[in-house]
């Protein structure tokens, strides 16, 4: 299957410093790509290029084959077709969850607009607090209202940086499971970033590692795990996999 979304040879420079070094990453349509590796390492200024929010001085981006690189150059930066969602998910805060899920959605009709609303409420398990505030629901259900709105316009792109770090174990792996099924369902590309090595492991298609603005390998976890390219890919995937191990281990005992 060809790729929906492609980074092709991007470099990004502040002053003399070099951020990113000619990365290139491909996602298809449906597709979880994980970024991971340590801080500094890039991430997130790629999911920023990504975005059509930063031009990067070398490279491409391109969805269905199209460069988009002029859409970083105008006035109002950014892609209708890419959502990203940062670790400070903005929600309007004297607005109900509804309302903010319905926010991106404001040129369409009103029975549409309902209900691709609703839809998306209830994809994300948000329905039964749909009436609230921001400030009168969790830390979990606010993310989930911040992804249902990125969602909800059925983006060909999803950008998500870090979007577990801040949920305890519960809500990260039920919130794993809807984006996993919406994600696949709407045939979004999905790239994005985490310092958690086994979150990658356990729900990534392929995983790429970046270090130091390079991306040293990318493959699918069973790849990278058997095969690493690098010293690096092979100590960060290490810790990894110990964790893995461990949690088998555990459900085996029980």
């Amino acid at each position: 299957m060809p790729a929906l979304f492609e980074l092709s040879h991007i470099s990004v420079h502040r002053g003399s410093h070099s951020v990113l070094q000619d990365v290139s990453v491909q996602v298809r349509a449906g597709e979880w790509v994980a970024l991971i590796g340590e801080s500094g390492a890039g991430k997130t200024t790629l999911l920023e290029v990504a975005a059509c929010l930063l031009p990067p001085a070398l490279g491409h981006v391109r969805l269905r084959g199209h460069d988009l690189r002029p859409h970083a150059e105008h006035l109002v930066a950014g892609h209708p077709h890419i959502r990203l969602v940062a670790q400070e998910y903005r929600l309007l805060p004297h607005h109900s969850l509804r309302e903010n899920v319905a926010l991106p959605l404001r040129t369409l009709n009103r029975p549409e607009e309902e209900s691709r609303t609703a839809l998306m409420l209830e994809n994300m398990e948000l329905t039964p607090l749909a009436h609230r505030l921001p400030r009168e629901v969790s830390g979990g259900e606010r993310q989930r209202t911040a992804l249902a709105q990125a969602l909800v316009t059925h983006p060909k792109v999803l950008l998500l940086d870090e979007p577990f770090a801040h949920l305890d174990t519960l809500n990260r792996q039920r919130l794993k499971g809807l984006l996993a099924r919406t994600v696949r369902r709407l045939q979004t590309a999905c790239l994005w970033v985490t310092h958690d090595v086994l979150d990658a492991l356990t729900l990534a298609d392929r995983i790429g590692v970046l270090h130091q603005g390079r991306l040293l390998q990318i493959g699918t976890p069973q790849q990278l795990l058997r095969q690493p390219a690098h010293p690096y890919v092979r100590q960060l995937l290490s810790n990894g996999l110990e964790l893995v191990q461990q949690l088998g281990k555990v459900l085996e005992s029980r």
